[in-house]
């Protein structure tokens, strides 16, 4: 019965003191839990900004020459085969595989055009031959008859004089026909040999693109000029060239070797944040595959020119990171999750952003002295995620408050800070 009545008895002390709990959290004003004193610190305003690591000097590998020239009327490829991304090669070893099948039939078909040609070339040289043949006759027949005429001619001094006349013109008559038959042969000749001069230019033409296409079909198998790590060129959408990759012409970048002794982060920043960054900005930098290290670097380039990304919703540019160290562990293509330091403040009076309100487009906090809150207009300096440098009155150890004051409710916006 004892035992009994002492557990009712603890039971209901419990209850008692859940309850005045309860009844004291629920008593306790807004500002109690809602305030903060302001301190000195210092605050650092950073532009965040994801890239990957790249060697500062790599070696280039890019299509052939011999499969860019524009004569091949092949204008974009698609990649059959590539080795593994990463890959550690010596020099001379195999990259990539082309599609040659466009080579191919192009060069089919030249073929076939050269073939046509070739029969065409040899009818042509066959023609003027007999053509030429025949205005040789044709001038040896005149030079008998040129001889016959001239025989009358000398034999007509026996006869009368208009016998003589007539012998005379029909001799000229006969120079001036081996004159003109002559004249025709040589033009018949000049014609022929710029004729077959023609259709051998033709065929050597086509013979020449056959041979570019050959060269072409050899240089499909990319292989490296240089010993290194295969890092693979990025398209245009951002995606790394592999397997069944497209690649034109005028983009012939397929790979680099980068030279890790001098690293590097491209990275993009968006256009809202640009002005803010500097040459020269330090930058503390993480690696996702090296949690345990940090590194530090600088801007070392900012373009001039903003551009469109995928993953981004507006214009950025591009910004190049320099490492101030390499590392033996730092692999080419690693993530690098980069602060980029645009200004530094030290011992500051600094104010939570969630103090920081608006009124009349101008920002306030609301100060607690004693049993009085007071509004004040700041002045902000500088800001990052969670703080505020600011100009104005406050001072070390004043207590803001985080939510807005009934009394000072008309016309308050909360500042928009995240």
């Amino acid at each position: 019965m004892t035992l009994s009545k002492n557990k009712y008895l603890i039971l209901g002390a419990a209850v008692v003191i859940i309850g005045l709990a309860v009844f004291l959290v629920f008593r306790i004003k807004p500002g109690v839990l809602k305030t903060q004193k302001i301190k000195r610190g210092n605050l650092e305003v950073l532009v965040n900004c994801k890239g990957e690591v790249k060697g500062e000097k790599y070696t280039e590998i890019n299509l052939p020459d011999v499969i860019c020239d524009e004569e091949l009327h092949v204008y974009q490829f698609k990649i059959a085969d590539v080795v593994l991304e990463g890959k550690a090669v010596k020099k001379g070893d195999y990259i990539a595989k082309l599609d040659d099948s466009q080579i191919q039939n192009n060069m089919r078909e030249i073929m076939l055009e050269k073939e046509k040609m070739d029969a065409d070339l040899k009818n042509v040289i066959l023609d003027s031959t007999v053509n030429l043949s025949q205005r040789r006759e044709a001038i040896n027949n005149a030079k008998l008859d040129l001889e016959y005429v001239k025989i009358d001619l000398e034999q007509s001094k026996y006869e009368s004089e208009a016998y003589q006349r007539k012998t005379q013109m029909n001799y000229q008559k006969a120079e001036i026909e081996v004159e003109k038959i002559r004249r025709n042969y040589l033009l018949d000749k000049n014609r022929a040999k710029l004729q077959v001069t023609r259709y051998q230019d033709r065929v050597a033409d086509r013979q020449k693109r056959i041979d570019k296409y050959q060269a072409a079909l050899a240089a499909t198998t990319i292989t490296t000029p240089e010993d290194g790590i295969v890092m693979f060129t990025k398209d245009w959408t951002g995606k790394a060239y592999g397997k069944d990759s497209q690649i034109n012409i005028w983009r012939p970048l397929i790979a680099t070797l980068p030279d890790m002794s001098v690293a590097i982060t491209e990275t993009f920043v968006r256009e809202i944040d640009i002005s803010k960054i500097e040459m020269g900005d330090s930058v503390r930098i993480k690696i996702d595959a090296l949690p345990s290290k940090s590194f530090i670097g600088k801007v070392v380039k900012i373009a001039n020119i903003g551009e469109d990304h995928q993953d981004f919703d507006m214009k950025v540019f591009r910004v190049v990171i320099r490492f101030e160290r390499s590392d033996k562990d730092m692999k080419p293509g690693m993530n690098a999750n980069s602060d980029i330091i645009v200004a530094s403040f030290r011992d500051q009076i600094l104010v939570p952003k969630k103090a920081i309100f608006a009124k009349k487009g101008k920002p306030v906090v609301y100060l607690k002295k004693g049993g009085n809150i007071t509004e004040e207009e700041i002045q902000v300096v500088a800001e990052n995620d969670q703080f505020s440098v600011v100009k104005n009155d406050i001072q070390e150890g004043d207590v803001v408050l985080l939510y807005q004051p009934k009394e000072f409710q008309v016309e308050i916006i909360k500042v928009a800070s995240n």
